[in-house]
């Protein structure tokens, strides 16, 4: 039987729990809805990623700050892989939703591939500046994409910047003006949203905001004919679970979704693994994308599109001070009852007001300052984040993290190979720092960096030169770690060159792997175990030559 006071705790953390998830239900209906119109979908299926999606990532993962469903960066790669299947309304036909179970198969199949074989290691190797470049060339473009909603144009089913500019451009021409209702709900949205998030950050102004339009347009009939088009006018919005597709299994179409799927996959990991380590917090990484995984997978058979963790709504739960996975699980199934009895009122909504909601949250994913900041820190920053930003706004948007990240990992891999070689010699007074020109009967080499297979060559580029009749070299690898026998022959041959040349070569502060190498190797190599001490090998190896 529990204690009063367990029961008593229990309580408090089951009503923290629900108020947290009533808090991201308010916040994250009209996200959901708007989410799942930027992704070329009816507003109905973002609840259903919400909802289904949603409660397998909790049930399945550890964290209870997670909430998984739609997501603002992911619409977009959604839109650009769908947009072979856009109808003239913007909307995946009917037709396109087997290609869309198929991409959220293939981005839960990736998800879960990846957490079996340790790929939670991988997102480590994306760059600060590419994930900032990414994230503002994508809030970005989703300004641009508002604007056919903003100024009550007819939709723009061309994806990608110019696209959208392009139509733009071709409906003014075509005499088409700007209708002022949407322009000025559009901005009266956003300016409440903002002021409130200022002044009433508790208060879910963006939901209000969604709600309040769509009571002005139910009430006083307001549609397309007073230029402010409503979801309704866009698509018909039946109450009840949206229509889907089983996946197709067909090869074609597979090879065409597998580097969308990949993309949606890679960036979702990032989101997530931000959403996780909040606060300083150590995740079980390779569980929660896991249960990513898991989530895509199911939501796939049920009318879902492509989940990840939200940023914000997943900051939302922690504000909230959410207790258990119990508050992600209750915000997801909070939705369902909106989806199954919600859709008429849901038609009412003016697509200027999502449009608003969109622009708020797009204007802060171009962080201004995090962007300063990195382009004046350093020239490599500079040209990594400018690229994926550039990469973002004109190519197509699957591509342009992995041009990042690539040209990210590139720099890294060249860099590594060129591990710092300091010229030392030793005095009275300690080791001295010289010149390669330096004459001197003893030359110690201190290396700083990894010595795998392809910085070798470097370490016999300095070494080679160095050898000197009668001249004794010392090579303190104490900070160089990753040594094998590509390393191993390298020094053999600059120490058989040495011999010839009378002098000798010593290798000081050797790891213990590497002891193992040279034993199994059989290698006379003249080497001095690392020691506890710093310096001490070292100092051990000038003894014995005094000696």
């Amino acid at each position: 039987m529990l204690s009063p006071a367990t029961s008593v705790h229990r309580m408090d953390a089951l009503r923290a729990d629900l108020t947290a998830a009533l808090t991201v239900t308010l916040v994250g209906i009209p996200q959901c809805l708007a989410y799942a119109m930027m992704s070329g979908l009816p507003p109905a299926y973002g609840l259903v990623t919400a909802a289904v999606p949603g409660v397998v990532a909790a049930l399945v993962g550890k964290n209870p700050y997670i909430i998984t469903g739609p997501t603002n960066t992911t619409g977009l790669l959604i839109l650009a892989a769908l947009g072979p299947w856009l109808g003239a309304d913007g909307f995946v036909t009917e037709e396109g939703l087997g290609a869309l179970a198929t991409l959220v198969l293939l981005a839960g199949i990736i998800r879960v591939i990846a957490a079996a074989l340790g790929g939670a290691s991988l997102v480590r190797f994306l760059p600060e500046s590419v994930l900032a470049g990414f994230t503002a060339g994508a809030g970005i473009l989703i300004i641009v994409m508002q604007l056919d909603e903003a100024f009550g144009f007819a939709p723009i089913s061309d994806s990608g910047l110019f696209g959208e500019l392009s139509g733009i451009w071709r409906q003014l021409q075509n005499g088409t003006a700007p209708q002022w209702p949407s322009v000025l709900l559009t901005f009266a949205t956003a300016a409440a949203i903002m002021l409130g998030k200022k002044h009433a950050p508790k208060i879910p102004v963006a939901l209000l905001s969604v709600i309040a339009a769509a009571s002005a347009a139910a009430i006083f009939g307001l549609n397309t004919d007073v230029g402010l088009s409503t979801v309704g006018d866009r698509s018909t919005v039946p109450s009840g679970w949206p229509p889907g597709s089983m996946p197709a299994f067909d090869i074609a179409l597979i090879q065409s979704l597998l580097v969308p799927a990949a993309t949606i996959a890679l960036l979702g990991t990032l989101e997530l693994a931000v959403s996780a380590r909040a606060n300083g917090a150590q995740p079980d990484m390779r569980r929660e994308i896991m249960a990513q995984g898991v989530a895509n997978i199911v939501g796939a058979f049920s009318s879902a599109f492509p989940s990840s963790a939200s940023l914000t709504r997943s900051a939302l739960l922690r504000l909230g001070d959410a207790q258990t996975r119990l508050a992600p699980v209750m915000a997801a199934l909070f939705t369902v009852p909106v989806l199954l009895f919600a859709g008429e009122a849901v038609s009412y909504i003016p697509l200027a007001s999502l449009a608003g909601v969109l622009l708020v949250t797009a204007i802060r994913m171009v962080n201004v300052p995090r962007i300063t900041r990195m382009w004046v820190s350093a020239p490599i920053t500079r040209l990594l984040l400018g690229m994926t930003l550039c990469s973002t706004l004109v190519l197509p948007l699957e591509y342009a993290v992995f041009v990042g990240g690539g040209a990210g990992l590139w720099f890294h891999l060249r860099q590594s190979l060129t591990p710092e070689i300091q010229l030392l010699i030793p005095t009275p007074s300690g080791l001295e720092p010289v010149s390669p020109s330096t004459d001197s009967n003893t030359v110690v080499l201190q290396v700083t960096g990894d010595l795998y297979y392809a910085a070798v060559e470097h370490l016999g580029r300095v070494l080679l030169p160095l050898v000197k009749p009668s001249r004794t070299l010392i090579v303190d690898v104490s900070h160089a770690p990753g040594m094998r026998y590509a390393a191993l022959q390298m020094l053999e041959l600059v120490s058989t060159l040495a011999e010839q040349a009378n002098g000798r070569l010593h290798v000081v502060g050797v790891t213990p792997e590497f002891m193992q190498v040279t034993q199994r190797a059989t290698s006379t190599l003249s080497v001095y175990a690392h020691r506890s001490i710093p310096g001490e090998s070292l100092r051990q190896c000038l003894d014995d030559i005094d000696g």
